[in-house]
């Protein structure tokens, strides 16, 4: 008989094997498919610290083996001979999500909800998080590849996040910073 663990284990923890390779996907899963607002929403959901969901991993090994693979945004970064020591049978759409958002510094090529493709870095706006703590959708902003927020058919730019001085005075914290916040 096979055993049941379940065990708690921390989203810096976790994170961190799924970019060391050491948790990975059976090939059998499909792509990552979440857009923009569905981003924003799981950063708005950690951070008021409301459950995000079981995640589900198998051991790897064994009698039965899977083809397996890195999750989006990892494929360059992992090297293909890595054997995993655990697989992701649920809760991959997040576990990508967070990776994504939060441990990795490239942006995030999601979509939006239109189904366009788009490249996103995603901030918390300190201002409106100390103010509105109960508000926190305003808090999450997304800004494009750049770091920033363009209007008026890209000639405008309303918000410039290019750099971290101007990250710093205008008060917004990256969220692919979250995980090695003392740097």
């Amino acid at each position: 008989m096979t055993t049941f663990d379940s065990t708690k284990a921390s989203l810096q923890d976790l994170l961190k094997e799924i970019k060391d390779g050491k948790i990975q996907l059976p090939d059998f899963q499909r792509g990552w498919v979440w857009d923009d607002d569905h981003i924003r929403d799981l950063l708005v959901s950690i951070s008021r610290s409301f459950p995000i969901g079981s995640v589900m991993l198998l051991e790897a090994g064994g009698e039965v083996s899977f083809q397996t693979r890195p999750i989006e945004g990892l494929e360059d970064k992992v090297p293909k001979d890595k054997v995993p020591e655990k697989l992701i049978l649920d809760g991959q759409q997040r576990l990508t999500t967070l990776t994504q958002a939060l441990a990795i510094f490239e942006p995030v090529s999601t979509t939006t909800a239109k189904g366009k493709k788009i490249k996103r870095h995603y901030y918390f706006d300190i201002r409106k998080a100390v103010d509105a703590p109960y508000a926190l959708e305003e808090a999450v902003v997304a800004v494009d590849e750049n770091r920033q927020i363009r209007s008026n058919f890209g000639r405008d730019i309303d918000l410039d996040l290019s750099t971290r001085e101007l990250e710093c005075t205008q008060l917004h914290f990256p969220c692919d910073q979250t995980m090695s916040s003392d740097e």
